[in-house]
């Protein structure tokens, strides 16, 4: 008797340049490593979630068939299977955006035309795709798009009075992990994203194959977000902004 299986769902991320590593691969190893009910990991699809990349780079003005490798911050590149505009074409059940450096490039670029034509790509996507969600400071582009206003959101805690200048409207949580309000879903920084995208591995297939997923990642999933994780204080380590 064969197995019919719920339909796998088509998970978008947006890259790029100095995109934050960690921000992207923790996302992706939740939905990567899922597994239906019934089967395992070295089983051949089909599996609940199928990840594609998207470059901020449009394909009207590329010489190439596909997007240019895209740099992550202080790691490696990632190769993008859209680019931004044909992203538009397809039936995404997730978009994230992620955090990093690269935020600021592209809010506080000298290129108007260039910031507008992103937000509007995010008001276009916000109209066909069901669950909108960021990583770090991925939300202050969500939060300079507008879409964010008058509901509740989480960001980059060490970024949070930079993040929130662009959201005003948006009613900013400063303690949690990460913030399910429906259809938007925000983390704070880092490494919250990934216990936020176990949590929308479980509601998008089942608590269950979280569960699993998060047990075969061996994975210490901090499942509450309302539990902020607070280590030891430590001295400060000097950067460029400290004198």
């Amino acid at each position: 008797m064969s197995t019919h299986f719920p339909a796998t769902k088509k998970i978008g991320i947006l890259v790029f340049n100095n995109f934050e590593p960690l921000d992207v691969w923790g996302f992706i190893e939740a939905f990567a490593i899922a597994r239906f009910i019934g089967t395992g990991y070295a089983d051949a699809a089909p599996y609940p979630f199928e990840i594609a990349l998207i470059s901020n780079e449009v394909k009207t003005f590329s010489f190439g068939e596909k997007p240019k490798p895209v740099r992550s911050y202080n790691g490696a590149a990632v190769a993008p299977d859209y680019f931004r505009d044909q992203a538009l074409e397809q039936k995404f059940d997730l978009l994230m955006i992620p955090g990093g450096i690269g935020v600021g490039d592209l809010l506080e670029c000298k290129d108007p035309a260039a910031l507008t034509a992103l937000l509007d790509w995010v008001h276009a996507m916000d109209k066909q795709v069901p669950l909108i969600t960021s990583v770090c400071t991925g939300a202050a582009i969500l939060a300079r798009s507008g879409v964010l206003d008058g509901k509740p959101a989480a960001t980059n805690h060490q970024a949070f009075a930079w993040v929130t200048s662009f959201g005003p409207k948006v009613l900013w949580d400063n303690v949690s992990r990460w913030v399910d309000a429906g259809k938007y879903v925000t983390s704070a920084g880092v490494s919250a994203g990934t216990d936020m995208a176990f949590h929308l591995v479980s509601r998008l297939a089942g608590r269950a194959v979280a569960e699993s997923a998060a047990i075969a990642a061996e994975y210490d999933w901090h499942r509450n977000p309302e539990q902020p994780i607070a280590y030891p204080q430590q001295a400060v380590v000097p950067t460029s902004a400290a004198e």
